[in-house]
């Protein structure tokens, strides 16, 4: 009987790296959802109406205006 690779259970080392890689992935994505909602605050606080800035950021004005809710 001739196992290959793909037959072999995983590795603890694989299974870590596989927990790694989404962790990290999860940490990017949060940077992003984090480093949006920090611009749209600032555009919030110069001003700028609801509209524009969902018209440049391409987010619904919903979303601007939870962001807006959340400063208060």
């Amino acid at each position: 009987m001739h196992l290959s690779k793909e037959d072999l259970p995983p590795t603890l080392a694989a299974v870590l790296e596989l927990e790694r890689q989404e962790g990290f992935e999860e940490g990017i994505e949060l940077g992003i959802e984090l480093g949006i909602k920090q611009i749209i605050t600032g555009l919030i606080e110069t001003g700028a109406d609801d509209e524009w800035i969902a018209e440049v950021s391409k987010l619904p004005v919903a979303k601007i205006k939870e962001i807006r809710k959340e400063l208060k």
